[in-house]
C-alpha cells in the first residue's frame, strides 16, 4: 500500500490494497475524513504536482484510476499492463 501527503499537510492520502479505496485522513483530527472507491487492489498513489489530481496503481484490476481530489470522486480508470503496482508522477522539464 501507498501514502502521499498534500502540499500543506492537511491530508494524508492511504491506498488501502484490498479495500479497492484511497483514505484521505485528516491529519489535524487524526481521523479519516472519507475514502473513495478505485480500482481492485490499489497499492501505488501518487499526486499530480498541482495536488488536484491523485493516481492509484490497481493490481488486480490491471488500470491506473485518476480522482479528482476537489470532487473526491474518480474520474478515469486507465488500463495498463498486468499487476501494476507502484506509480510515480513526474513533472516534464523544457
Amino acid at each position: 500500500m501507498g501514502t502521499a501527503i498534500s502540499s500543506d499537510g492537511k491530508e494524508l492520502y492511504v491506498s488501502t490494497g484490498r479495500g479497492n479505496t484511497v483514505a484521505i485522513i485528516d491529519t489535524a483530527k487524526n481521523a479519516v475524513a472519507t475514502t473513495i472507491p478505485v480500482g481492485n487492489r490499489a497499492w501505488g498513489i501518487a499526486l499530480d504536482p498541482s495536488g488536484s489530481k491523485l493516481y492509484t496503481a490497481n493490481g488486480a484490476s490491471n488500470d491506473v484510476s485518476v480522482v479528482d481530489l476537489k470532487s473526491r470522486k474518480e474520474l478515469h480508470r486507465i488500463k495498463v499492463g498486468d499487476g501494476p503496482w507502484g506509480i510515480a508522477v513526474v513533472t516534464a522539464v523544457k
